[in-house]
């Protein structure tokens, strides 16, 4: 094998031979941003909209209800940086993926991750992670800041070890795992500030990116919320004002649809059932093809 091929199988990452973004006919290539990066604007990417503020309550909801679950003394603080400069949030993407699906899977199980870009365009991600095991007995938070790991206990040790033999093998670099210093309510807003740093560097390829992402296990009991919900507002308001006339509209036919293509009979539609039972009968996607109808209520 001549130096270049064997350069290019070791910039490969691991792959399972299955069809998911870690195996890709270029897995090998290293993509970037053009180094102009500091002077391109999208000044609408960067404004902390409604999505995000959803985005930002939901996550901090998750970690206080994720350190709950898990206790205090089983919850490490998980920070993962690229060997290289990575600002392709693709290139990121398809690194965690690999990372996720041969390293987390085993060790992390359980994680909340929030993706982030700095004002220097670099990527990397922030994990809370289930350790399983107590790595915050007997620390010195005083020492640890002072860079001295004397007090680290022998189970954070042997993570420590695990993430420096393995996480090079993905693509990443510098790795911290620490144990949570403040409360759960605390870390959820220390946390969720990340949302914010993130947008006031945010550029146009990182769009339909997920800046929260969650372990895969949808029945975990610590996932209390998601983004999809509305704040109370004059606007939110006057939606389901709309909404409840539309429905009230539709409902003979809906019943019509639910017995001709389901042969069932609808239950009578509620506040508390409507999206549950309109997702049946419709579309999961009712209220985005139905929306210029029900704002034109």
């Amino acid at each position: 094998m001549n130096r270049s091929a064997s350069a290019s199988a070791e910039r490969a990452l691991p792959c399972l031979n299955s069809n998911n973004c870690i195996e890709t006919a270029n897995s090998g290539e290293i993509k970037q941003l053009p180094s102009q990066y500091e002077n391109r604007k999208a000044y609408t990417l960067n404004e902390f909209s409604t999505s995000y503020k959803k985005s930002t309550t939901a996550l901090e909801m998750n970690v206080k209800a994720f350190i709950e679950a898990f206790g205090l003394n089983k919850v490490g603080f998980l920070t993962l940086t690229f060997a290289d400069d990575v600002t392709d949030p693709k290139e990121a993407q398809r690194r965690f993926h690999s990372l996720r699906t041969n390293f987390l899977k085993r060790h992390f199980s359980e994680y909340v991750c929030v993706y982030e870009r700095t004002k220097k365009g670099r990527i990397h991600f922030h994990l809370i992670v289930n350790t399983r095991v107590d790595i915050r007995r007997g620390l010195n938070f005083r020492e640890i800041a002072a860079g001295r790991y004397s007090s680290a206990n022998p189970a954070l040790r042997q993570l420590w070890a695990l993430l420096r033999e393995n996480v090079h093998k993905y693509g990443f670099g510098r790795t911290e795992l620490l144990p949570v210093k403040t409360n759960s309510k605390g870390l959820a807003r220390y946390v969720s500030k990340y949302i914010s740093k993130h947008i006031n560097s945010r550029l146009p390829e990182d769009k339909g990116y997920r800046l929260v992402r969650t372990s895969m296990d949808k029945k975990s009991m610590w996932k209390v919320a998601n983004s999809n919900f509305a704040f109370l507002s004059k606007g939110s308001k006057e939606w389901r004002r709309k909404l409840k006339k539309w429905v009230e509209q539709v409902e003979s036919y809906l019943n019509l649809v639910a017995e001709w293509k389901h042969r069932v009979a609808l239950p009578s539609i509620t506040q508390d059932n409507y999206n549950t039972v309109l997702a049946f009968v419709l579309s999961p996607k009712w209220a985005f093809k139905n929306r210029e109808t029900i704002i034109n209520m």
